[in-house]
């Protein structure tokens, strides 16, 4: 049975004088820098095409929300606006990304692009798609008070332009009934002719009914949906009293507050 000799101690090391820690220092963090950069290395690739994918995304989604809005014949601006959203959600990720920003900056960032999106959104998408078909009824309705204009006031309106003018005040005031709230709906209504006439049929009467109607919806528009209508602002309703016998029955103006 052989034995072996018990193992010495190994000895403490010695004590490093100030010149070996400074050095020893020294090497430790230029391995540590060496370190690092390897790191960067290797997870800066990565960061840069998740980046560029993101940028792509949020510029493929921006061109589809476009092209939706500017293509289809009847866009619905909701899918608009969510194609839209998805964009500006895209770019402010590859933003922070790009920035390595931490939770605190990257949620300011996504806030901060999230109100600009909203901004933008309803004034340029949401709003005019809003108005639009307001807008197509004001100029149907342009066009026949154009043709009244061409007609001699004491004549009697051609039959196919009165029932064409009653169609379209149909179509707008279910169109006002059904997007706008009470007030719009109440200005609509309210753009009538108040009083006696002998010929509710004559062109100068239906005329004038029909120019009541177009200044109301002027306003309506320019009230909800584009300021920057050049128009007069309608203020009803209009009286019209016809003389019978050297006289004036004023009791329908009365009846609606005229007087």
């Amino acid at each position: 049975m052989s034995t072996q000799p018990p193992s010495t101690p190994k000895p403490p090391p010695l004590p490093l004088n100030r010149r070996q820690r400074r050095e020893l220092e020294r090497f430790e963090t230029a391995v540590a820098a060496v370190e690092v950069s390897k790191e960067l290395r290797k997870e800066k690739p990565g960061q840069e095409r998740w980046g560029e994918f993101l940028n792509l995304v949020g510029l493929c989604l921006a061109l589809g929300s476009w092209g939706y809005s500017v293509i289809s014949p009847e866009p619905n601006y909701w899918l608009g606006s969510a194609l839209l959203f998805g964009s500006f959600l895209a770019m402010a990720l590859a933003a922070c990304r790009a920035l390595s920003l931490r939770r605190i900056g990257s949620a300011a960032v996504i806030l901060i692009v999230m109100a600009g999106f909203a901004w933008f959104d309803w004034h340029v998408v949401v709003k005019p798609q809003r108005g639009k078909p307001f807008k197509d009824l004001l100029v149907q309705g342009y066009n026949i008070r154009g043709e009244c204009m061409g007609l001699a006031g004491a004549n009697q309106m051609p039959t196919w332009m009165r029932d064409q003018s009653k169609e379209w005040q149909a179509q707008v005031g279910q169109l006002v009934g059904a997007k706008l709230d009470y007030k719009n709906l109440q200005l609509w209504e309210g753009a009538i002719i108040v009083g006696r006439v002998k010929d509710e049929n004559s062109v100068g009467y239906q005329c004038t009914w029909l120019s009541n109607k177009v200044s109301a919806l002027e306003t309506i528009i320019s009230n909800t949906f584009d300021p920057r209508l050049q128009h007069t602002d309608y203020h009803g309703p209009t009286y019209w009293f016809d003389a019978v016998n050297g006289k004036v029955d004023i009791s329908d103006a009365l009846n609606q507050g005229g007087g």
